[in-house]
């Protein structure tokens, strides 16, 4: 790791920022001045798979030499959301997450962020560090289409999700759920509802009004609009059911001005309605 601290340019005034990591000794916290990026240290942006109902992203720190690391505090960003804030105290060798909880994201392209980093090297004083962190498996650049997607209807309609009902018996069964699209008049005219994706646990039935029937909804000034969602089980396996993490995420496609052409965003749902659909995949196999 190539680290010249006594060469730092530029040294840091004020104090640090709120739940910086030793509020008791805030003087020792503060960085001395901004160095280059390590060699040997790369970061990345991502998501887990168990966090996409919620908000929270990650830094991932990377480092291949054997230098002892303390992350103190890292300041990300992009031009697609505000600066989020991670403050502790971290050592640690070779990786570490740092989460954070992301901003409402902003329409746009590219999903890498800026990190700006506070940290120690082996027990060093803290320094200053700022590089680019690439999104690589491409998680948060879907994160923030849906963001993108979601504020888009949302501006061109308001979305009322109905009570699942389960049409049919056994392995003829099918879990039909209805939305109505009530236009706002306050979007651009070219919003379209492009029809609702698969899951993991579930798949279209024959009637949905699902991505695959090739539906447009133009979301222009007009009366309401009602479509409807009927889904089945993709394969009756129980694993799938027991370890589901994210089956009950229903996407709902949005087309636009802007909007990259797989655009979509989950359908909200309540709790209660989610049990329904565990409690329909359980019931309609046979479980």
């Amino acid at each position: 790791m190539s680290l010249v601290l006594g060469a730092a340019t530029g040294c840091a005034d004020g104090a640090p920022g709120p739940g910086a990591p030793s509020p008791g000794d805030a003087a020792s916290a503060r960085p001395v001045g901004s160095a280059p990026w390590p060699d040997g240290l790369a970061a990345y942006v991502d998501q887990s798979r168990l966090e996409r109902q919620g908000r929270e992203v990650f830094v991932r720190l990377v480092d291949s030499t054997d230098h002892e690391l303390t992350a103190l505090r890292a300041e990300v960003g992009s031009e697609r959301f505000a600066t989020t804030t991670w403050t502790g105290e971290k050592t640690f060798l070779n990786e570490a997450d740092l989460p954070v909880a992301l901003p409402l994201a902003r329409c746009g392209t590219g999903s890498d962020a800026t990190v700006r980093l506070t940290y120690r090297v082996d027990g060093g004083p803290p320094v200053e560090s700022t590089t680019t962190a690439e999104d690589r498996y491409g998680a948060v650049g879907l994160f923030l289409d849906r963001d993108c997607a979601a504020q888009r209807l949302a501006d061109a309609a308001d979305l009322e999700v109905g009570e699942p009902r389960v049409v049919g018996r056994g392995r003829g069964s099918v879990l039909e759920l209805d939305v109505t699209l009530r236009p706002t008049g306050a979007a651009h005219p070219a919003t379209v509802f492009r029809g609702f994706e698969d899951t993991v646990l579930f798949r279209q039935a024959e009637g949905s009004t699902s991505v695959g029937s090739g539906v447009r909804v133009r979301l222009a000034p007009g009366p309401p609009e009602q479509v409807r969602l009927r889904l089945v089980p993709s394969r009756c396996d129980p694993h799938a059911l027991a370890e589901d993490k994210v089956g009950t995420l229903v996407g709902v496609r949005v087309g636009g001005p802007g909007l990259p052409a797989a655009a979509s965003f989950y359908l909200p749902l309540p709790d209660a309605t989610r049990a329904a659909l565990r409690g329909f995949f359980a019931t309609h196999c046979g479980l």
